[in-house]
C-alpha cells in the first residue's frame, strides 16, 4: 500500500492531545445525600487539590482517537496498485489508424473505447505523474510530453480523432522506445487493435479489437468492349455469416443502377455493370445496409482523361536514357532501332519523337522531337565540333529548374547556333577563347517543340550524376505536358504526384470537404490525402483552366484486422480489454469515519 499524501501524518500528535484531555481532571457535580454527606466532603476536598486523576480505561476516548486516525488516513489518499500504474512517469500511445473507426460494440468505436480507456487511466495515476501522449497511424505524433496537469491531457484526448491512414501503434511504440531512453522508470500504456511488438519496453497493451459484421468494396474497376463501357466492384465479406448487399453504382448524386450479392463467410464476389453510360469521368460503388465500418462501403474510380502521352525512341542501345524515360509518368514509350522505316511509325502518331545518335532523312510532319548527340540541320545547323573535353553547366531555364550548380564533362559534343525561337539550357566554354558555346537548347515553332543536345550520352558524365532523371523529367515534360496528374486512383495516405505546367500559375488543389490547398511549386508531391473522396487539380495556363480528377480511396488493408494484441499474447498479463490503474481506499476510509463520527455521536449521547 502507498499513499499520496503524507504530511497529514503530523496530526497524529493530536491523539496525545486526546489522552491528555481525558487525565484532565473532570468538574465534580454535587449531589447532596444526607447519609453520606460529611464523607463525601471531605473526599472532594482533599481530590480538589490535584489537577490530574488517573487515567481510567474510557470507550469514548478510545473511539475518539480511533475515529482520528482514520480521518488522518482518509486524507493520505492510501492506494494499492494494480496493473500497470507509471509510479512517476507514463506514455499513453493511442492507435489512431483507419481500423480504429470499427465499432467496438453497438455503441461506440474502437476509438472512442480506447479514448474512455486512456482517460479512466489518467484518473487513476497518482498526483505528479509526468504524462506524455503519443498517437500512431502510419507516423508516430507526440501530443503531449510530460504534462503534469491530468485535466489538460484529459481534455486532449477527448479532441483526438481516428484517421484514415493504415497503420497500427507500432510507430507510436518506437517513439515510447525512444523517451524511455530518456526517461528512466517511464511505464508505457498502448491502447490498439493491432499487434505491436513491446520487447525492451515497460509496457501494458489494452486490446480494444472486437469482432464485428463487416462488407467492404475492396476495389472498383473498368473496361470497355468496343465504345460500351464495363465497370466491376469486387466486394468481400470479412463476417462469419451469409451476407446480402445491394452494390449501388453512382456519378454525383445520380443513382445509375443496383444490383443484389449474397457473400458466403469470408468470400469475395465481382460484381458486373455492363454497357454503362456516364457523363463525367468520376464514378463510385457504395453498399446498402449497416455494418462495422462504413468507410470501407463506398469505392471510387476515374475514367483516364486521354493525357497519357505517346513517346517514340529511336535509339541503338541507351540504358541510360530508356531507364530515365521509365521514371517520367504519364508517358509510354516505344522503342525501335529502326530509323529507315520510321514512316511506318509515324502513322501511329506519336506525341514525342526521342532521336538518340541518328535522325531521318525527312523529320515527321507532327509532333515534338528531341535530338541526341546527332545533326540535323533542318533544326539548327552545326556551328562547331569540341573535341578536347569541357566541362559543362546548366544555364538558368524551365529545363534546369532546381538544378542550381549543375555541372559534368563532355569529351566530344556538338555546338549550335540557337534559333531565334528557342533557348540554351547548357553550355560550355568555347572553341575560342573566352566565347560561350551552345551545346542544348528548346524552342517552340509553329505549335512543335524541338530540342537539340549535342552530345551523346555516352560521351559524359551526365548519366552518373543524380540531376540526370530529373534534366530528362524537364525536358519530357516541356515537350509534352504529360497531365496534371500522373495516376488516377490513390489510397488515403499515398502521395500524389502533381505535374504543373511550368507556363501557368502554380496549381491548387480541391479536397473532398471543398477545402482549397494552394501548391508552392510547379512539381509536387501532395501528401494530405487523409480524406476518402474525389479531388480536384487545377491550374490558369495562359489564361486557361486546366483540371484534373483524382480518387481517394479507404485503405482496403484496414478492413480486416487479423492478427490483435489478445491472439498472440504469450504474457498475459501484459495484454488486458481495460486499463488497471489504482485501487483508492480514500472512499472507503471516509465512510468508514462518518460511521465513527456517528458512533460517538450516539455513545456521547448515551453517556
Amino acid at each position: 500500500m502507498k499513499f499520496t499524501y503524507l504530511w497529514p501524518l503530523a496530526f497524529v500528535l493530536l491523539v496525545p492531545v486526546i489522552i491528555i484531555m481525558y487525565m484532565m481532571k473532570q468538574k465534580a457535580k454535587d449531589q447532596k445525600v444526607a447519609s453520606l454527606y460529611l464523607w463525601r466532603e471531605m473526599v472532594k476536598n482533599d481530590r480538589a487539590n490535584t489537577p490530574w486523576e488517573k487515567l481510567k480505561k474510557n470507550w469514548l476516548m478510545i473511539l475518539q482517537i480511533i475515529t482520528l486516525l482514520v480521518l488522518i488516513a482518509a486524507i493520505t489518499s492510501p492506494y494499492f496498485l494494480s496493473g500497470l500504474v507509471s509510479s512517476g512517469k507514463a506514455c499513453i500511445v493511442i492507435d489512431t489508424s483507419a481500423s480504429m473507426n470499427f465499432m467496438y460494440d453497438e455503441n461506440q468505436t474502437r476509438f472512442e473505447k480506447a479514448q474512455d480507456e486512456a482517460i479512466s487511466y489518467i484518473k487513476k495515476l497518482r498526483v505528479g505523474t509526468e504524462i506524455s501522449l503519443v498517437t500512431s497511424d502510419r507516423n508516430s505524433i507526440l501530443i503531449s510530453g510530460k504534462s503534469q496537469n491530468k485535466n489538460e491531457v484529459i481534455d486532449m484526448i477527448k479532441k483526438l480523432e481516428v484517421t484514415n491512414y493504415p497503420g497500427d501503434a507500432s510507430e507510436g511504440v518506437q517513439m515510447a522506445k525512444a523517451l524511455a531512453m530518456d526517461s528512466k522508470g517511464l511505464q508505457t500504456l498502448i491502447i490498439t487493435d493491432s499487434s505491436v511488438d513491446i520487447e525492451n519496453l515497460d509496457a501494458m497493451v489494452v486490446d480494444v479489437y472486437s469482432d464485428m459484421d463487416n462488407v467492404a468494396i475492396e476495389y472498383v474497376s473498368h473496361g470497355y468492349k468496343g465504345n460500351e463501357l464495363d465497370i466491376l466492384a469486387k466486394v468481400t465479406n470479412f463476417s462469419d455469416k451469409t451476407l446480402k448487399r445491394d452494390v449501388s453504382l453512382y456519378q454525383g448524386d445520380q443513382l445509375i443502377v443496383t444490383k443484389e450479392v449474397e457473400m458466403e463467410p469470408k468470400s469475395s464476389e465481382v460484381v458486373y455493370f455492363d454497357d454503362v453510360e456516364l457523363d463525367s469521368n468520376v464514378f463510385f460503388a457504395q453498399l446498402s445496409g449497416k455494418d462495422a465500418n462504413e468507410a470501407d462501403n463506398i469505392c471510387y474510380d476515374v475514367l483516364a482523361d486521354g493525357s497519357e502521352k505517346r513517346v517514340l525512341l529511336m535509339t541503338s542501345a541507351n540504358v541510360y536514357l530508356e531507364k530515365a524515360l521509365t521514371l517520367i509518368p504519364g508517358i509510354t514509350v516505344t522503342k525501335s532501332e529502326d530509323i529507315e522505316n520510321l514512316s511506318d511509325f509515324a502513322k501511329q502518331e506519336f506525341d514525342l519523337y526521342i532521336f538518340d545518335g541518328m535522325v531521318p532523312e525527312t523529320l515527321p510532319k507532327q509532333g515534338n522531337i528531341i535530338v541526341f548527340g546527332a545533326q540535323c540541320d533542318e533544326i539548327a545547323p552545326i556551328k562547331d565540333v569540341i573535341t578536347d573535353g569541357r566541362i559543362v553547366e546548366g544555364k538558368e531555364s524551365l529545363v534546369t529548374k532546381y538544378l542550381d550548380g549543375m555541372s559534368f564533362g563532355v569529351s566530344e559534343t556538338y555546338v549550335f547556333d540557337v534559333p531565334e525561337y528557342a533557348e540554351s539550357f547548357l553550355v560550355t566554354d568555347g572553341v575560342a577563347e573566352g566565347t560561350i558555346a551552345d551545346l542544348a537548347f528548346i524552342g517552340e515553332k509553329q505549335g512543335r517543340t524541338y530540342a537539340m543536345i549535342g552530345f551523346n550520352l555516352h560521351n559524359s558524365e551526365l548519366p552518373l550524376y543524380m540531376e540526370f532523371p530529373l534534366l530528362m523529367y524537364n525536358l519530357v515534360n516541356e515537350c509534352v505536358h504529360s497531365g496534371i496528374v500522373s495516376d488516377y486512383v490513390y489510397n488515403c495516405g499515398d502521395a500524389i504526384a502533381v505535374n504543373g505546367n511550368m507556363d501557368g500559375e502554380l496549381p491548387s488543389v480541391i479536397k473532398p470537404d471543398n477545402e482549397v490547398i494552394s501548391l508552392s511549386d510547379y512539381r509536387y508531391n501532395f501528401t494530405d490525402t487523409e480524406k476518402a473522396g474525389v479531388y480536384t487539380v487545377s491550374q490558369i495556363v495562359k489564361d486557361n483552366e486546366e483540371t484534373g480528377n483524382f480518387v481517394v480511396n479507404y485503405p482496403v488493408s484496414e478492413s480486416k484486422i487479423d492478427v490483435h494484441p489478445s491472439l498472440l499474447a504469450t504474457d498475459k498479463d501484459n495484454v488486458v480489454t481495460e486499463v488497471k490503474g489504482v485501487f483508492n481506499l480514500r472512499n472507503f476510509i471516509i465512510i468508514l469515519s462518518l460511521l465513527l463520527l456517528a458512533l460517538e455521536w450516539i455513545f456521547s449521547l448515551r453517556k
